[in-house]
């Protein structure tokens, strides 16, 4: 069957971004972030040439995760208050000189790129134009597939890395659990289980992050199964020799010393983008309640994609009412939410605080559960009584 290049196209850019359906929405295609009319927008680079905004519905193009982290540097490097926007406000991340604070350097691009390597951590949508679109058309091949299943419901997807990501035994990275069974019964359970899941991960990660673990150490066998990874070294196609920290997190094709110095910042964009997913409401259910005299929205319950409604997670991941404040006012709804806690988390890699003292505050701030004792008709925020699921 032959396509016109314009439905190429706009299958490619759909097929690019796969946390349409699998986490907060992130646009890879749109890499200036703004802030116009109240609104957080995002533009191309490019005005002329680009077919994005022709292509892509409106509920495609939005830059959620993008914002999300914005919004967490400014705090940091400005401190609370700053992520008040004014309207006309303009970012573009993409050729933002290096910058420290307190550590790095960092570079803007790469934590960005970070946020990104959750939904795509081969990194084929990292490059533009042709690169982009190839790219965009393997990940579409890869989550079309029909994974086999198994005896439990769960996808076995080999060693595949793009489909352990969103279907397999790595869901921990959109904070969503890998139960197909987990509608309402045991929550409890799941979203224990899914909190030691991502912290695991983020544990892996902030050692890259602070630099502990070196873009160049080895990514041998005991360390792919201590963090439940599948062979990196088949995933990039290099000898198992090879295989090192930056081949999980710097796009190959570029030089050994841009790959070493985005390594850290990747890591630490993938910490993010967790943070970021555990609020999503299409990801959990997160019920209000008053903590230590600080309002919070403590986690309930964690949802798995395969029994949703597409229409209504994609919906339900689009900028919450919470964040829309946050951008006009400048101060947190919530005390523990993605933004507040993820300035924090990148303060800590700057101070390179031990890591049990970062996940003692992680687990009492967003990873927080709420009480057995709460009600079961408690609301979840921002669902505004969405149904998840058929059965829901």
């Amino acid at each position: 069957m032959k396509f016109a290049p314009m439905s190429v196209l706009a299958l490619v850019l759909a097929a690019s971004c796969p946390s349409d359906a699998w986490s907060y929405s992130l646009s890879p295609c749109y890499r200036v972030l703004s802030y116009q009319g109240g609104v957080p927008r995002e533009e191309p680079v490019r005005k002329r040439g680009s077919l994005c905004a022709a292509v892509m519905k409106p509920e495609e193009r939005s830059a959620v995760h993008e914002h999300m982290s914005a919004a967490a540097l400014r705090e940091y490097r400005a401190g609370p208050g700053a992520g008040a926007l004014r309207d006309g406000w303009k970012w573009q991340y993409m050729v933002e000189d290096p910058w420290t604070k307190q550590g790095g350097p960092h570079q803007s691009l790469a934590i960005v790129f970070g946020t990104w390597w959750n939904d795509d951590p081969l990194m084929r949508t990292l490059g533009q134009s042709v690169i982009f679109m190839k790219g965009g058309l393997k990940a579409h091949a890869v989550l079309s597939k029909n994974w086999p299943k198994g005896d439990d419901g769960r996808t076995d997807c080999g060693i595949h890395l793009d489909c352990a990501s969103h279907l397999g035994k790595l869901q921990h990275l959109h904070f969503m659990t890998d139960d197909p069974a987990a509608e309402q019964a045991g929550q409890a359970a799941r979203v224990d289980a899914t909190v030691e899941k991502a912290l695991g991960w983020m544990a892996f990660a902030y050692e890259v992050a602070t630099g502990e673990l070196a873009p160049d150490a080895p990514l041998d066998a005991a360390l792919e199964a201590r963090v439940g990874l599948p062979s990196i070294a088949l995933n990039h196609g290099v000898q198992p020799a090879n295989a090192k920290i930056r081949t999980l997190f710097a796009r190959q094709g570029q030089d050994l010393a841009t790959r070493n110095a985005r390594t850290p910042d990747v890591a630490l964009g993938s910490m993010l983008h967790i943070l970021q997913d555990s609020f999503s409401p299409a990801h959990t259910c997160r019920v209000e309640a008053e903590v230590g005299g600080k309002r919070m929205a403590l986690l309930r319950a964690v949802e798995n994609y395969g029994p949703q409604y597409k229409k209504v997670h994609t919906a339900l991941d689009q900028h919450p009412r919470w964040m829309l404040e946050y951008l006009k006012l400048g101060q947190h709804r919530y005390d523990n939410d993605p933004v507040k806690v993820g300035a924090w988390l990148i303060d800590a890699v700057d101070r390179k605080l031990p890591w049990q003292q970062v996940e003692a505050q992680l687990r009492t701030s967003i990873f927080a559960t709420a009480p057995a004792s709460d009600s079961a008709e408690a609301v979840c925020i921002e669902r505004n009584g969405a149904r998840l699921r058929p059965d829901a």
